[in-house]
């Protein structure tokens, strides 16, 4: 969409996780929004150049930086944001919005929290309690599209989609596991694997627990530590922490 002021916004959604290749994917899609205002030959291209942005709402958390909204624009080596710089992205971490409700409570969201919330789990009773002009909004934006029967065809065709790619993966696992492939595919990678878990439930739990000895998580397995990291991002207390060691 483009602004009153004459900035551009591309505002996507992502139901798969955040990989490498989605990262390039729109990292492209605002190099082509700036490109594209530019015409060959333009003398005057700087008077008809505007901002970029670009906002992707997906459905993954990432461990490396945990938070709702990531933003990302250039900077030089002293921090300081490019002069009149063009692209900005924004990543919005959809489940992160939970970790957020816990920490604030429901009803001391921002009204972008509020709509992230709202976006992730619906228009639900607790939602429509509030009586808040962003959930009258959105429930509004819901009727209407509730109203289209080509779109409401559209999405029912996407999540027929969905179900047919998820069941797709478990027949696939499940047939290289009773091959026995999984367990030399997977071999090489596990020690790299374990010990990223590691260093990042580590981060975590030292930023939660500062007094706390960190010596209880050496020596674990890879599903303790994503268990552990998933007890830390939900604020559970130690004791919940050493029932999983234990």
């Amino acid at each position: 969409m483009k602004t009153d002021e004459g900035k551009l916004i591309d505002i996507e959604m992502q139901n798969s996780a955040l990989t490498k290749e989605v990262h390039y994917r729109f990292q492209i899609y605002g190099a082509r929004m700036v490109d594209h205002q530019v015409n060959r030959g333009d003398l005057l291209y700087s008077e008809n150049v505007h901002e970029v942005y670009t906002i992707l709402f997906v459905n993954d958390i990432d461990r490396d930086n945990l938070l709702l909204i990531d933003i990302y624009m250039p900077r030089n080596q002293l921090n300081h944001v490019r002069k009149y710089n063009l692209l900005t992205h924004h990543n919005i971490y959809l489940p992160f919005i939970d970790a957020v409700v816990r920490e604030k409570g429901l009803k001391n969201l921002s009204k972008i929290e509020l709509a992230i919330y709202t976006l992730y789990h619906g228009i639900t009773d607790d939602i429509m309690a509030l009586n808040s002009e962003v959930v009258i909004m959105m429930k509004e934006k819901m009727d209407q599209f509730n109203e289209d029967e080509e779109l409401v065809l559209a999405a029912s065709k996407r999540q027929l989609v969905k179900i047919q790619h998820h069941q797709e993966k478990i027949r696939i696992r499940q047939e290289g596991k009773e091959e026995g492939l999984k367990e030399g595919l997977e071999k090489g990678k596990n020690e790299g694997e374990l010990l990223k878990a590691k260093e990042k439930t580590l981060k975590l739990f030292n930023k939660l627990f500062p007094d706390e000895n960190n010596e209880l998580l050496e020596n674990l397995t890879l599903s303790q530590y994503d268990q552990i990291f998933d007890v830390l991002l939900e604020n559970k207390d130690l004791k919940m922490i050493k029932e999983i060691i234990k």
